[in-house]
């Protein structure tokens, strides 16, 4: 994560809105009052997404049993699920 002035910011500000999308950097602006986070609008949806899914019940247990399934072999293809060729 990079640490920049507010100052920096202001002055930076397009070039940041471009370098958060681009190479998906999280910039943290220093202000006395304050620090505050810029990153992507796609980063910060990917949070909240991965957020909500740690947040539900049996979530860890249930995706660690799918893990060791996968790792043992205990797969179906894309064909199996759905009905159709990938």
């Amino acid at each position: 994560m990079m640490t920049i002035t507010a100052t920096e910011a202001r002055k930076t500000f397009f070039d940041i809105i471009k370098q958060t999308n681009q190479q998906h950097e999280i910039i943290e602006v220093q202000h006395k009052g304050g620090n505050a986070i810029i990153m992507s609008a796609e980063d910060y949806e990917s949070l909240q997404e991965t957020l909500h899914l740690l947040s539900q019940p049996k979530f860890k247990q249930t995706f660690n049993q799918s893990v060791l399934e996968a790792n043992a072999g205990e797969v179906v293809s894309f064909e199996e699920v759905f009905g159709e060729p990938l």
